[in-house]
């Protein structure tokens, strides 16, 4: 694959650094009494298990469990990977949506946080009886402490720029300084490049697989695939050139091949043989030529350095 231009001068004025902290009650406790009268009744060691209490029925928490997953796979969908820490890259051109995804997502957060809150005491009253013996008051918070274990945070930092590094340090020292900030920057670029391309290999790849698996027979059919398999690439091609920060000028070749080759309405796809057998001979021709092209993908190791 050619080589990622060198844009550590002008990223920070294209790219931010991003995270999504969302936090909630777990709705669990560790009963030491219960784990005790286990190991007893077993003749296990007391250190062999532990029994953990499931405080409040599970539907209680299903929405806001629902809002957290998606909130995690929509943050991660809309940026790239950048640290271990939390943060990710969001491109200045994807950071409207993802403020307005983000915003709608915490909203119904709060939503489902306050619907929990208003049943909360009614919740308490009925798990006396679905806990029987098990059951300790003190094992709830208050509603007010109940409101204060659940949060969504967006946080957003400035990438880490060469150019604008101002420490009082001998020059040598910081220019060596320097050359890891922008080592560890472009490492990031290609990551998160390599990221995207196999991003669409994937999904690609799995409408060829998928669609050439689909059989009609007289029992019915075979190997069926869901609407996904299209929809989730319209999603990809649209929100791909937002999230190519490096410019790859062959990414964005690709995305529009697959717009123009392979966005096919999944009821064409499964009612005409003739559409589907051209759309999997398509999609495999662009997985292929997307596994060639990612067969020289290469990523040099900086030099060691943390630039959170």
């Amino acid at each position: 694959m050619t080589c990622i231009p060198h844009m550590e001068s002008t990223l920070p004025s294209r790219a931010m650094l991003c995270s999504v902290s969302i936090s909630m009650w777990s709705a669990r406790k560790h009963d030491p009494d219960a784990s005790e009268e286990i190991a007893v009744r077993h003749g296990a060691q007391a250190d062999s298990g532990r029994y953990h209490k499931v405080l409040l029925p599970k539907q209680a928490l299903a929405e806001i469990q629902k809002i957290v997953s998606e909130a995690r796979q929509e943050h991660y969908f809309m940026t790239l990977p950048w640290d271990d820490n939390g943060y990710r890259v969001l491109p200045a051109a994807a950071y409207m949506d993802h403020v307005e995804k983000m915003r709608g997502l915490s909203n119904r957060f709060t939503g489902a946080v306050d619907a929990l809150s208003r049943q909360f005491l009614t919740l308490i009253d009925q798990a006396r009886t679905r806990l029987g013996g098990l059951f300790r008051e003190a094992d709830y918070p208050t509603p007010d402490e109940l409101r204060a274990k659940f949060s969504f945070e967006t946080k957003v930092l400035p990438l880490p720029d060469a150019g604008d590094f101002r420490v009082a340090l001998g020059d040598e020292e910081k220019e060596r300084i320097k050359r890891q900030i922008t080592a560890a920057v472009e490492a990031s670029l290609q990551v998160g490049s390599r990221e995207l391309w196999f991003r669409l290999y994937e999904a690609v790849q799995h409408m060829a697989d998928r669609l050439t698996a689909y059989k009609v027979t007289d029992q019915g059919v075979e190997h069926p695939f869901r609407d996904t398999v299209v929809t989730n690439l319209v999603k990809l091609v649209d929100v791909l050139p937002k999230l190519n920060i490096t410019n790859d000028p062959e990414l964005d070749r690709l995305a529009e091949q697959v717009r123009h080759s392979l966005l096919v309405d999944p009821k064409e796809l499964r009612k005409s043989d003739a559409v589907r057998a051209e759309t999997a001979k398509a999609a495999a021709a662009i997985a292929q030529h997307m596994a060639g092209y990612m067969a020289g993908y290469s990523i040099s190791a900086p030099e060691t350095v943390e630039v959170a």
